[in-house]
């Protein structure tokens, strides 16, 4: 119980509505919770909000994240990340590096990783052989999710994200 948001209180009716959305089919996920995302408390709002980014960031498209992860409600960074999620952003320096495995004709997203090794593990699930470093101010950021054993960084504006160089991987760097 130790890595729940200090803005945790249970209350029954975010118990139903979560358990609502969450045993949902896959495909529907995101249109229960947009349905029903009035009637939840801050809280559950931001928590839900970021599990269900970790657990599958395609149940919407990314314009429908950007949205839903720039709404007003209070208590955003203490509920969208888990406390030691929320310290080690709060440990991040004022400037760091970053990493972004694009799909083939991707042109927009949120997400980013802290790890090379991780960009490199996407770029062998994406086919491709290059990976973007980029060079982010942490204002400019919305959150780090450790889930997934990841280091994953949110950034809602790319044009905040500064490209700096294009990475090549080949099988031996990909394998290394």
């Amino acid at each position: 119980m130790k890595n729940i948001s200090t803005s945790f209180k249970y209350n029954e009716r975010d118990a139903r509505l979560i358990s609502i959305i969450m045993t949902t089919q896959p495909g529907k996920k995101m249109e229960v919770f947009l349905e029903l995302a009035n009637q939840l408390s801050d809280y559950a709002y931001w928590f839900l909000l970021s599990t269900l980014w970790v657990k599958d960031s395609n149940y919407a498209p990314i314009s429908v994240w950007k949205k839903l992860f720039s709404g007003k409600r209070r208590n955003k960074a203490i509920s969208l990340m888990k406390p030691e999620e929320l310290t080690a952003f709060t440990n991040l320096p004022s400037k760091f590096l970053a990493y972004r495995t694009h799909s083939k004709n991707e042109n927009d997203w949120i997400s980013y990783t802290l790890d090379l090794k991780t960009a490199i593990e996407f770029a062998g699930m994406k086919k491709v052989n290059e990976i973007m470093e980029y060079k982010i101010k942490k204002h400019d950021c919305l959150a780090l999710f450790l889930r997934r054993g990841e280091t994953e960084i949110i950034c809602l504006d790319k044009t905040l994200a500064k490209k700096k160089r294009a990475i090549l991987i080949n099988e031996e760097v990909a394998e290394g």
